[in-house]
């Protein structure tokens, strides 16, 4: 029985087989052109099967397509007559990187005719996104095509961080790029370390060369994106870089930001022009109080920190505290509780908030900004709460896919021991033996 079974079955799959070769035999036939060589960085790709790279890399590719010869156009069996002058139109190619989360990776060509017999190079670029995961393997797609027909080429690409790599994420000018004359320039840097490799004592820079004036503030450490399970920063933004600009004349300058890491030998550098027109307020202004980020987001069930920047630019000792309001959503609190800054000198108040734990959605409170009893500023911050990941939820979806696989396994365990049994039974000799 279990010998017809297997033969039944043996019979069926040829068949099918036969079937799908006859219909491939029919209707399958060659584009008239074909993706004949791939090169990423002037590597040949015809007998590698990964490409090693790195995040923030740029490769170039280039794609060889040629015309095939041995494509008929007219006539059938014997009769066929090469058409030599055949023109296929509106033909491009397109290079993608497919399973990044937040965008498409990709570059296409302009369309181009392929004529009969001849080569065409084609040169692509695509740049590898510094926060796409690293230590994995990615497929590079290429693809040739027009609206009738298609040949495409597939690549692995083995990603991986480079050694020392920070991103500079967002930087933040209060009160901004355009200023009165005296009117004094707090600049906030956030970085994320995006490398293999924590990086310490991370340096701030903003200056404003032409004028004479910089200052700089430090980053301890940021550990990597790979590490950022620990209670470590992966992100984190610099304390606000006060420039005192009192006595600039108007007019536009060349304002730098510098984040030098690795103990000085990697550095980021980027320019933004600052504009000082020449107004000038009949009382300068002698007390500067905001926050870089008012609003920031977190996970349900983790705490938020708000940082205000105060700036004395008058004579005299100045004491500072918080008073917070409208957050009966969670609780808080201010640290330092006074904060006392210098004449000519800057402080800063932290407000560190913790929603509940079944708060979700967009919420908002306010810091009023104390001296004595006045209150000198008032800022409004807002904080989007976002639902956690379940982490139960996902155990429990793991347990179910594990146990339908384990279902499977068993009732093909199941027909195999039936199947063994009825075999068993059919050798089995009629009758019973007497000895």
């Amino acid at each position: 029985m279990m010998k017809k079974i297997l033969s039944v079955f043996l019979v069926l799959v040829l068949s099918l087989s036969g079937l799908v070769y006859n219909a491939k035999d029919v209707n399958a036939q060659p584009a008239p052109f074909s993706i004949v060589d791939v090169d990423i960085d002037n590597t040949d790709m015809g007998n590698i099967g990964s490409f090693y790279v790195e995040r923030g890399q740029t490769i170039n590719i280039r794609v060889e397509l040629q015309s095939n010869l041995d494509w008929p156009h007219t006539g059938e069996g014997a009769d066929i007559v090469w058409d030599t002058n055949h023109v296929e139109d509106n033909v491009r190619i397109r290079a993608e990187i497919a399973g990044y989360e937040y965008d498409n990776i990709e570059d296409t060509t302009e369309i181009f005719k392929v004529k009969y017999g001849v080569r065409i190079v084609k040169q692509l670029r695509i740049t590898i996104p510094d926060d796409i995961d690293s230590n994995d393997n990615y497929k590079l797609n290429i693809r040739a095509y027009n609206n009738a027909y298609e040949d495409s080429e597939e690549i692995i690409l083995n990603v991986n961080s480079q050694r020392h790599f920070l991103k500079i994420m967002d930087v933040l000018f209060t009160p901004g790029l355009s200023l009165n004359a005296d009117q004094p320039l707090f600049t906030t840097v956030r970085l994320e370390n995006v490398g293999d490799k924590k990086e310490e004592n991370i340096k701030v820079e903003v200056s404003v060369p032409q004028l004479g004036r910089s200052g700089a503030v430090y980053i301890d450490e940021l550990v990597t994106t790979e590490e950022s399970d620990s209670d470590e920063e992966t992100s984190e933004s610099s304390d606000a870089v006060y420039l005192d600009l009192r006595g600039a004349q108007a007019g536009t300058y060349d304002m730098i930001v510098r984040v030098e890491y690795n103990r000085g030998h990697s550095e980021i550098i980027k320019n933004y022009k600052l504009t000082i027109d020449g107004a000038r307020a009949t009382s300068p202004e002698s007390l500067i109080i905001d926050a870089a980020e008012k609003s920031k987001s977190t996970p349900a069930g983790q705490g938020i920190v708000y940082k205000i920047d105060i700036a004395n630019m008058g004579n005299t000792v100045r004491t500072f505290s918080a008073e917070v309001s409208g957050l009966d959503w969670g609780s808080y609190r201010v640290d330092p509780s006074m904060a006392i800054v210098q004449p000519g000198s800057t402080g800063e108040l932290f407000v560190y908030v913790s929603p509940n734990q079944d708060v979700i959605g967009q919420k908002t409170f306010t810091v009023n900004i104390k001296e004595g009893n006045n209150i000198v500023k008032q800022i409004s911050f807002q904080a989007n709460v976002e639902e956690a990941d379940d982490e139960w939820d996902n155990v429990l979806t793991g347990l179910k896919i594990g146990f339908v696989v384990l279902l499977i396994i068993l009732i093909i365990l199941g027909i195999i021991l039936a199947a063994t049994k009825m075999g068993k039974k059919e050798n089995e000799p009629l009758g019973e033996s007497y000895y």
